[in-house]
């Protein structure tokens, strides 16, 4: 699906396995940079719904402002998925 983020459009897949990471550990989602031709959101299929919640607030987030650091998208990903699951927030598809 295409999703609009500050006005530029990146094609949101949910993936079975993404690029490993520098420790070997497999990612659990992936962000093209802003500026990247055709640039894609993956997030990795088949997580709990708080790791998809997670997941997907993080890759917005470096979609929305590629400058910030990793410490701090983490942070606001963790805080925010806490936030919204204590609303209620419950996941409707579950089939990506």
């Amino acid at each position: 699906m295409v999703v609009n983020i500050f006005g530029k459009h990146w094609d949101l897949q949910f993936c079975k396995r993404l690029p490993r990471l520098p420790d070997k550990s497999q990612a659990r989602g992936w962000c093209e940079p802003p500026d990247a031709p055709g640039k894609r959101i993956m997030v990795r299929a088949g997580m709990s719904d708080h790791d998809t919640l997670r997941t997907l607030i993080h890759e917005y987030g470096h979609a929305a402002d590629w400058t910030r650091d990793e410490e701090f998208i983490d942070r606001f990903a963790d805080d925010l998925a806490v936030i919204l699951e204590r609303c209620g927030w419950q996941r409707v598809n579950k089939e990506e």
